[in-house]
């Protein structure tokens, strides 16, 4: 005898079911975040670690408007309401007095790439390598191809 056609009622949508997978989904969403967080934390570290004390690099000062290079001394701090989370950067000071600091850790925040000049410059130097077929511009720089 076969039961393929005895209405079943989905178990999935019975109440206590559906908080045993709604609890199974929050533990693994949950051991994904923290194994996020701890490999972002591996790795802050990593970074913090493998940058060196000393270097010379380029800063740019917000008092004389002016890139300059340094040498800046690296260093650490811990932020007091988490202190997993360390905050790395390299600080040194420009002729005219004033500290200029450069973010080892959050690179993504670090204002020398938007207030300096020399990379601006730089920006605009390769832009037209970089342009593409849709973009304005590129007829006028590559001109259009014949169709044959």
């Amino acid at each position: 005898m076969r039961y393929e056609n005895t209405p079943r009622p989905d178990i999935e949508l019975h109440p206590h079911i559906r908080d045993l997978i709604e609890g199974q989904e929050k533990r693994v969403y949950d051991r994904n975040y923290h194994r996020s967080k701890d490999k972002e934390k591996e790795e802050r570290d990593d970074l913090i670690k493998d940058n060196k004390m000393m270097a010379v690099t380029d800063f740019y000062c917000t008092d004389c408007k002016k890139d300059f290079k340094g040498v800046a001394v690296k260093q650490v701090e811990v932020d007091w309401t988490n202190s997993t989370q360390r905050i790395a950067f390299y600080k040194t000071k420009c002729f005219c007095g004033k500290w200029a600091v450069r973010l080892i850790t959050d690179k993504n925040r670090d204002g020398f790439w938007v207030r300096s000049r020399a990379v601006r410059a730089d920006q605009g130097k390769h832009y037209a390598d970089m342009i593409q077929p849709h973009e304005t511009g590129f007829n006028l720089l590559y001109g259009r191809k014949n169709k044959s």
